[in-house]
């Protein structure tokens, strides 16, 4: 089992304070997808002043229920991300990623992420309307980036709470916000979004539950404050100047060992950015 050190503070008063409710986002008109899927991968990605590393392992099959999908928008001063990760697993929420796939293709030049949201979810609940259709829901963690400004604008819609690695001072915390619900759950939903200032060299870290509701052998589960400190601890192994391949890769295997096994239960996405400059 992975030894945690003491809880440190997530996020000082100082970090909290650039959280912005209901910011006026970058405008993301214009975008264009540079990868998207649901299938076993590991890629490296730079965009809209962004370095992206994405890690997928869906669990027992090549294509799984968690979807990544990174657009640059309004000719590379911005970028919309995306990751799902929808119920079940194998064929069923493939087929639900898929679906999702083309929804957000269709309404990725939406200016806001909580409208977005919005959207896929009063898509989603139209479906269950009709007799015996099955229960299609999804989380999401939905972002846009602007590269002038740096502003880093997020939305929830029952989502694990996105990673910030804070450069200065090497310390994660947590980027809180409204959950929302899932998409698909009930019709009307409404989702709000925040924003923070992300300056060159910090890191912003999007994940499925796989990261947090993965079980030890002795049958404890890592949650989200271990998974924070997994990612503390990783990265304190790190020099100043090092690959995000890398550290992605290092914190996978983190959890295979807290796991116990090389073997997970639930799909897993690791979605790494990095401001460049």
């Amino acid at each position: 089992m992975v030894a945690f050190p003491k809880k440190r503070t997530m996020a000082t008063l100082h970090e909290k304070q650039l959280l912005i409710a209901n910011p006026a986002a970058p405008k993301p008109q214009g975008c264009v997808e540079l990868w998207a899927g649901n299938e076993q991968a590991h890629r490296y990605v730079k965009f809209a002043g962004l370095d992206a590393d994405v890690l997928s392992l869906p669990s027992g099959s090549r294509e799984g229920g968690d979807l990544y999908a990174l657009f640059s928008c309004a000719g590379e001063t911005a970028a919309r991300i995306v990751l799902a990760d929808c119920v079940g697993h194998g064929h069923d929420a493939s087929s639900i990623a898929a679906h999702i796939h083309g929804l957000i293709h269709r309404y990725r030049d939406l200016p806001d992420n909580s409208r977005l949201l919005r959207t896929l979810n009063d898509e989603f609940t139209l479906l269950r309307r009709e007799p015996d259709s099955p229960l299609r829901l999804s989380t999401l963690a939905v972002a846009t980036f602007d590269r002038a400004s740096g502003e880093f604008t997020f939305s929830y819609a029952a989502h694990p709470r996105i990673l910030f690695w804070r450069a200065r001072s090497r310390r994660w915390f947590m980027l809180d916000g409204s959950e929302g619900f899932p998409v698909g759950a009930f019709p009307g939903s409404d989702y709000s979004q925040q924003s923070i200032r992300v300056e060159p060299a910090d890191i912003v870290l999007m994940f499925s539950d796989a990261a947090t509701d993965v079980f030890s052998l002795d049958d404890e589960m890592l949650t989200a404050e271990g998974f924070l400190e997994l990612a503390q601890t990783t990265l304190d192994r790190f020099p100043a100047r090092f690959s995000l391949t890398d550290f992605v890769d290092a914190l996978a295997e983190a959890i295979r060992k807290f796991h116990g096994s090389d073997e997970l239960e639930d799909d897993l996405t690791l979605l790494t950015l990095r401001r460049s400059h």
